[in-house]
């Protein structure tokens, strides 16, 4: 069956869209792990893949003077199958290489290290693209465009199905890598096998076992690794829907990573007190208490000093529970304490009757839209709820105490007025960080006085270490510092993430709205040179990676993770493209019209995206509901974004390889612009509903645009 040419071919291209799905979704999270990434670090690395698969695509109409087409398949797959395994390496490489341990990385040197890692193979995968359509076509007769991208979506598919529901689970990264390895080299095999060159068959297996078993042997997992955290000692590291879990030890002290992001250290003696007894002594008997992340860092230990009743201890990724119980002494087996492994938000959302009060969160910094999600209007609002008459929340920041930066200022603003909001009293105590204590009753700086008469032991939070009067003090020169006239962080308006943004770019003296000018004035120069077609399908992929980043963002407000479904997101984002590409585009008509209606279908959707959102956001409880809404709308725009690439490669009236490279370099560079515009310009500036209206005005004006100048084509 596979000796016909066409057979060979769609085997090739169900497999190189298997790969390129996987390759991608591993590719983010390990940029994410090792760049301490957050939504602007997925932006540039999808933006940087879909660019360079685009140049591909494009080159991909300058070679057609090989004749051996079939030939140059073969060592595609080879390559593709190869490039991922050293690409993967180059990636925790550059951080040592390049940076010292500790230095910051900003987004620029992200941007050049991406796209120089990522173009090999992604320049591969476009090339290939462009040579599979026109080799196809020639073949059959025929402008079969649509089919080959309908078959390289369905492989694309089964990769993520695959790697998100068996490969993440049981393979650590290279495994999953050899396993790309494995496949693309039996297609390659099997290429010269039907082309009656049996020795490169045998050459080609032989390849296959001796690398194999070099890698498995070698475990180049934890030799990547190592580069990232330099001297020091893994001791493990794990794939969790949450994010990538590393727990090291350096000297004596164990330390806990999440995504590449330090949580904490197990003997951090002073974060833990403070973390703890700052909040704790201002409510007079606190019985129940609720402990938001850190308790594998001895923050359990200080609870129990006071008389309570009952602790709650939950993890925003589960997992750190148990890498906690492994590796430490800090979670103690005691009666009084339940450790729960949920998303806090939810389980607050879902919980009644019991009441706390004292509620202690111990997370990083709002770096991500996902951290955000913990300090915005909704979640306090879910505390005090949750709280007693007398309860007390204790959040907190960096310490910037010596100096506070106008971007630092916002961020300390933004949630004191946020806090504000909600509770009658904020207070904020200076330490290694900021502490944001609040509550509806009065609050103290008066810490070691009261610390001295309920007679608690500590180490470090007592009148030996401390001052009232110098906490009182810098207190009020914080509060000096913030401002009252600012936006409240909200779930779908994250502002405090924006803050964030600028904070971090100021420290390589970027200016954000400098940076947002450069990204967007070349995409102008672009679009000029598009014609009506190909510049309704850059706004189709424009309009598709843009509610992709939206639904990922929205996912985790809502339902607390999206490491995994990211990829379960982008899986199922191809199924449509699949669909619409192969199915859908057989009951349409080829007119113009068609095409234009498309446009506004994807403009009427985004409006609707908004409706649908605020419904998920105001009563989200359910597994399935939560899933399967974000399943559907994805499925949608997938769907819409197949049936308009393949209207686009029937209505272009140019040779094969000239239309496959246009369409989808188009489609490539609309998707790149979306991405990296959407998530580090505009969701930080509007918000998640402003920029699906956004999204739906540009589909209306483009709709409208497309018809007048194909009349006037006409």
């Amino acid at each position: 069956m596979l000796a016909k040419p066409e057979n060979t071919l769609k085997l090739s291209i169900f497999i190189i869209g298997f790969t390129t799905l996987v390759a991608q979704i591993i590719f983010l999270r390990e940029f994410i792990s090792v760049y301490n990434g957050n939504e602007l670090i997925v932006g540039i690395i999808l933006a940087n893949w879909m660019f360079t698969t685009a140049i591909g695509a494009y080159i991909g109409k300058y070679i057609k003077k090989i004749k051996n087409q079939k030939k140059l398949i073969v060592y595609a797959h080879i390559l593709l199958g190869t490039l991922p395994l050293i690409l993967i390496y180059l990636v925790y490489f550059s951080l040592e290489f390049l940076f010292v341990p500790g230095q910051m990385v900003n987004m620029v040197e992200v941007f050049i290290i991406s796209i120089l890692i990522l173009a090999p193979f992604c320049i591969v995968a476009g090339i290939l693209f462009t040579i599979i359509s026109s080799y196809f076509s020639s073949l059959v007769e025929k402008n079969v465009i649509n089919k080959v991208y309908a078959f390289e979506a369905f492989g694309a598919m089964i990769g993520g199905l695959i790697f998100n529901f068996l490969l993440i689970f049981i393979f650590k990264t290279y495994y999953s890598l050899i396993t790309l390895f494995i496949i693309n080299f039996i297609v390659a095999g099997i290429h010269f096998y039907v082309a009656e060159k049996k020795i490169g068959s045998y050459i080609t297996a032989f390849i296959t076992i001796v690398v194999t078993v070099f890698l498995v042997m070698n475990n180049f997992d934890e030799k990547a690794m190592q580069h990232q955290f330099q001297n020091q000692e893994i001791l493990y590291h794990k794939d969790t829907p949450y994010g990538k879990i590393a727990v090291t030890k350096f000297a004596d002290q164990i330390n806990f990573y999440d995504n590449g992001v330090f949580q904490f250290s197990d003997d951090n003696i002073i974060a833990s007190e403070e973390g703890v007894h700052y909040g704790m002594i201002q409510h007079p008997a606190p019985k129940n208490v609720l402990l938001i992340s850190g308790g594998a860092s001895g923050m359990i230990n200080e609870i129990l000093k006071y008389n309570i009743n009952s602790l709650d201890y939950i993890e925003q990724n589960p997992a750190l529970i148990d890498m906690g119980r492994l590796y430490t002494n800090n979670i103690i087996e005691d009666e009084r304490i339940t450790v729960i492994q949920k998303d806090p938000r939810l389980f607050l959302k879902n919980k009644s009757g019991k009441k706390y009060d004292v509620i202690l969160i111990n997370l990083p910094d709002p770096y991500s839209t996902q951290i955000n999600r913990f300090y915005t209007s909704e979640f306090f609002e879910q505390l005090r709820k949750n709280l007693d008459q007398y309860g007390v929340i204790t959040i907190s920041l960096l310490s910037k105490v010596n100096y506070i930066s106008e971007e630092a200022r916002n961020i300390h603003s933004s949630i004191y007025s946020t806090l504000k909001l909600i509770f009658k009293n904020v207070i904020i105590i200076p330490g290694e960080k900021n502490f944001f204590i609040a509550s509806n009753v009065n609050l103290s700086h008066l810490i070691t006085e009261l610390i001295d008469v309920r007679q608690i032991k500590t180490e470090y939070v007592n009148n030996n270490y401390l001052d009232d009067e110098t906490i009182k003090t810098e207190s009020q020169l914080l509060k000096v510092d913030i401002s009252t006239d600012i936006d409240i962080n909200e779930d779908f308006n994250p502002v405090v993430y924006l803050f964030q943004l600028k904070y971090w770019l100021s420290f390589f003296n970027l200016n954000y709205y400098l940076l947002g000018l450069l990204i967007i004035l070349p995409v102008f120069i672009i679009i000029l040179r598009f014609n009506y077609i190909n510049l309704g399908l850059f706004v189709t992929g424009f309009s598709a990676s843009s509610i992709e980043i939206v639904l990922i963002i929205a996912f985790q407000v809502i339902y607390g993770y999206t490491y995994q479904m990211m990829g379960i997101i982008i899986t199922f984002f191809m199924l449509g493209l699949w669909f619409g590409s192969i199915y859908l585009i057989e009951k349409v008509r080829l007119k113009i019209n068609t095409y234009s209606i498309i446009q506004y279908l994807i403009g009427i959707f985004a409006v609707i995206l908004t409706l649908v959102l605020f419904l998920l956001k105001s009563s989200y409880t359910n597994f399935i509901i939560i899933h399967g809404s974000f399943v559907i709308l994805i499925l949608i725009i997938g769907i819409l974004t197949g049936l308009q690439f393949s209207l686009a490669t029937k209505l272009r009236n140019k040779t094969i390889r000239l239309v496959a490279s246009s369409t989808y370099s188009s489609d490539l560079l609309g998707s790149a612009v979306g991405a990296i515009i959407v998530s580090s310009i505009l969701i930080p500036l509007f918000g998640l509903i402003k920029v699906s209206l956004i999204i739906a005005i540009i589909n209306f004006i483009i709709g409208l645009l497309i018809l007048v100048k194909a009349k006037k084509h006409i």
